[in-house]
């Protein structure tokens, strides 16, 4: 059965084999930024502790009611004077990829960004081949807005689709799946 989730503070002690490995996993960051570029715990370490200097929040996605930490995400790029903020994630346990787990962390983050920070649109990106990610994306709410092409430069050749969604489309987006799976999502 599904589990619900939540996020909390991402923090030092998290830091451990299984996170290692999920960085480390060219399944899990196919599609990050970090690529295929070996991580070390040092370098966990100085993610967590310089991210709250350059305004990113980092949290720790939990299952609810077994407890288990089975991925990472954060809010990040908040311009407060344009209300915008980006959000990025990953699952590291593969255990939980399908279902509604990449959806209800998006839509933890979006509540976070909108209600608790009250800001007005989350804008992202999405690599273009990454197709479930499109798919929940869409699922959550946010709007494809345009293709961004060698969007990383000519290291990493690949285009990417710019997404948007703003507070009012969320509201309403939340409501619908508040409604229809309310086992799972609530404001």
């Amino acid at each position: 059965m599904q589990e619900k989730i939540y996020l909390r503070p991402l923090c030092l002690s998290d830091i451990n084999i299984k996170y290692l490995f999920w960085v480390n996993d060219p399944s899990v960051t196919e599609f990050l930024r970090i690529g295929k570029q070996r991580v070390a715990r040092n370098d966990l370490v100085k993610y967590i502790e310089d991210s709250p200097k350059k305004g990113r929040h980092n949290y720790a996605i939990i299952t609810k009611n077994s407890q288990q930490h089975i991925g990472n995400s954060s809010i990040y790029s908040i311009e407060p004077d344009k209300r915008k903020f980006e959000i990025g994630y990953f699952i590291g346990e593969k255990k939980f990829w399908g279902g509604h787990y990449s959806s209800m962390m998006i839509f933890n983050l979006l509540k976070i960004g909108f209600i608790k920070m009250g800001l007005e649109k989350c804008i992202g990106y999405v690599n273009e081949e990454n197709i479930k990610a499109r798919m929940t994306n869409k699922f959550s709410g946010y709007k494809e807005i345009k293709r961004i092409y060698n969007f990383y430069g000519k290291k990493n050749n690949k285009d990417v689709i710019a997404l948007e969604i703003s507070k009012k489309d969320w509201l309403k987006n939340a409501e619908v799946l508040c409604s229809q799976f309310p086992e799972l999502y609530e404001i």
